[in-house]
């Protein structure tokens, strides 16, 4: 167990089997969790008081009063970490539950890294999709787009240029150089902002091929072919309009790589061909995005 790591949770009306399986999970590696609650439509207190009172005692719960967003909400567990004296924080999902050791695997990978005389930003895990047992793999800007990082049993850690933001570990010394997650994105790309932003300081960003949690994408998934077998996320309309509003931010943000912007253009266009022509809430879908899109060049930013 790690007295130096903080996981941070930011909960917005979560399962709470699944939450009380990540929370048992997480103070089985840390002493500490820290739990942000981001304006649920319930008291979040009616999970946390399923659990032992000498495991509960180690929860520090901030309750936001509304949805501020998952970069204010992290941004307030990072503060209350910094006054805990938190060499790391661990930022989690509410419904990712971490495997046996990842932490201890994340913090062994950085700190070997850092012995290397790498300049680290985060590390992060593979994640293992809870519908079809499959482990992600970690990615690189290419020229032509994104480029996938296979692990393999000789591999420790990969180099990757970003990471999802649930499951990351990173330094607090880290951060109060590279600044905090970027509250006005609200919701979505904060991760891929914050990992360039990184980098172009000269931080590097990666991937441990044996840590792994338990994760999802979207509230469900489709799998289909299109140019090669994928697995599509689906989302509520919403969603999409934040996916576009702040993809079209960041192609604007000189420190964004241009491989980047070139590979997230493709991106939102085969999602704006995808769900137009399959999702059955196309009408709701294409509105969002296009009103995603106007925002984003029209620099607005925040809550929609």
């Amino acid at each position: 167990m790690n007295s130096s790591i903080i996981p941070i949770i930011v909960t917005y009306n979560p399962e709470k089997d699944i939450l009380l399986a990540s929370l048992k999970a997480l103070l089985a590696q840390a002493n500490t969790i820290i739990v942000v609650d981001n304006g649920s439509s319930f008291p979040i207190e009616d999970i946390l008081q399923n659990l032992p009172s000498t495991q509960a005692a180690n929860i520090k719960l901030l309750k936001l009063n509304h949805n501020y967003g998952l970069g204010k909400a992290y941004n307030v567990g990072i503060m209350l970490a910094r006054s805990l004296k938190a060499a790391f924080i661990l930022l989690m999902d509410h419904d990712s539950i971490p495997e046996s050791n990842m932490l201890y695997k994340l913090h062994n990978a950085f700190i070997c890294l850092e012995k290397q005389g790498k300049l680290i930003a985060a590390v992060g895990p593979r994640y293992r999709d809870y519908r079809t047992d499959r482990l992600s793999e970690f990615v690189a800007v290419g020229s032509f787009g994104l480029t996938r990082l296979r692990c393999t049993h000789s591999i420790h850690y990969v180099r990757a240029d970003f990471i999802i933001s649930s499951g990351s570990l990173i330094s607090l010394r880290s951060l109060d150089q590279i600044g905090d997650m970027d509250e006005e994105l609200f919701i979505d790309h904060i991760d891929t902002e914050w990992c360039f932003r990184a980098k172009a300081k000269g931080f590097e960003i990666y991937g441990v091929c044996d840590a792994a949690m338990l994760h999802s994408l979207g509230e469900r998934q489709v799998r289909v072919w299109w140019g090669r077998w994928r697995s599509i996320p689906y989302h509520q309309p919403f969603r999409y309009y934040y996916m576009f509003r702040n993809s079209v931010l960041l192609w604007q943000r000189t420190y964004m790589p241009d491989a980047w912007k070139r590979a997230d253009k493709i991106r939102m266009l085969y999602f704006l061909l995808f769900f137009i022509i399959v999702s059955p809430n196309r009408i709701a879908n294409l509105c969002m995005m296009v009103k995603g899109l106007k925002d984003g060049f029209l620099k607005q930013s925040g809550k929609l």
